[in-house]
């Protein structure tokens, strides 16, 4: 099985081709929010260069976030277009669990997937379900793995000085790198998921609503 896989529900962008659970090929780009003029051309050149075409994949992936309200929505929008075309399912794994797919597992040490949400927030999981938790309440809740917790995702570059006074100089020690969701773990996951559906079912993961929209609401009070 061939899967494509997109990410783009933050400032990093990333396409991975995955066969039978193998990454073939992958791309990454960090340099801001430019998704929209990649996604195509990156796609293309990713399928010229491994020998395939569109007709070939299987399955697509991609992220539904939480994260960027605009990287996401150009990525599925993008990813929805080639499945309708194509007429082939896709499979869409939020953020939080891309992440976690990117670290080992290691005894005696807690790994926990945090996204900055801004505002001092960030986007958690509560058991399955993704939540909005201050940044004190996040560490608070925390504090008993001091030393003992890796922490994975961009809070960390955003609230490096709270985490590392509560939680301790480890929570933070893993690389830039990796902290961003990567297309490669996205594929790896929809490739073990059978959980795949139509292009017209899948929808975003918002949590809150974009600064925009909260803006327009407010300024009608």
């Amino acid at each position: 099985m061939k899967i494509l896989a997109i990410e783009t529900s933050g400032r990093t962008f990333s396409i991975a081709l995955n066969e039978n659970e193998k990454t073939i090929a992958s791309f990454y780009y960090d340099n801001g929010h430019i998704h929209s003029e990649m996604i195509v051309p990156a796609v293309e050149r990713l399928l010229k260069e491994t020998g395939n075409s569109f007709e070939t994949i299987d399955k697509f992936a991609v992220s539904t976030g939480p994260g960027s309200f605009t990287g996401t929505r150009v990525g599925m929008t993008a990813v929805k277009v080639f499945a309708q075309l194509l007429h082939k399912p896709i499979t869409a794994i939020n953020t939080l669990s891309i992440l976690e797919k990117s670290f080992i597992q290691i005894k005696g040490i807690k790994i926990v997937a945090a996204i900055d949400a801004f505002r001092n927030e960030v986007y958690v999981k509560d058991n399955k379900k993704i939540i909005i938790k201050s940044i004190d309440s996040f560490v608070r809740d925390l504090k008993k793995y001091k030393n003992k917790i890796l922490v994975i995702g961009n809070a960390v570059i955003t609230y490096k000085e709270q985490l590392v006074e509560g939680l301790g100089n480890f929570s933070v020690s893993l690389p830039y790198s990796m902290h961003m969701p990567k297309a490669q773990d996205l594929a790896t996951l929809a490739y073990n998921s059978t959980k795949s559906t139509d292009y017209s079912k899948i929808e975003p993961l918002y949590i809150r609503r974009s600064w925009a929209e909260e803006n327009k609401k407010n300024a009608g009070k």
